[in-house]
């Protein structure tokens, strides 16, 4: 594992390989994906382009009220879905993943 317990993004990029391979299309939505500049970067030099971004502009308050209530109403109970670990991720995705949505 990289730095910090993630996977390494060219890890991360050969497994989405191997299902755009398994699961051959003209067109695919990738969820989540790219989560870094590197990432994107490295994914448009090695598979394909990037031909559209589905990006959704939410206010922190709403996310912070929709996951909480997400989190209040479902079957799998996680320990980490709680308002300080919410603002965690919200936090790493201004660090990592903001700048991704800046670059497309």
């Amino acid at each position: 594992m990289a730095e910090g317990g993630l996977v390494p993004f060219e890890l991360t990029v050969q497994i989405l390989i191997n299902g755009l391979i398994a699961n051959p299309s003209k067109n695919y939505l990738i969820d989540g994906f790219p989560r870094a500049v590197e990432q994107a970067i490295y994914f448009e030099q090695n598979v394909c382009e990037c031909q559209q971004v589905l990006f959704y502009d939410v206010s922190e308050d709403t996310l912070m009220e929709r996951c909480l209530a997400r989190a209040s109403t479902s079957v799998v109970q996680r320990d980490d879905d709680n308002a300080e670990t919410l603002r965690k991720r919200l936090k790493a995705f201004q660090e990592s993943s903001r700048p991704v949505v800046e670059l497309y």
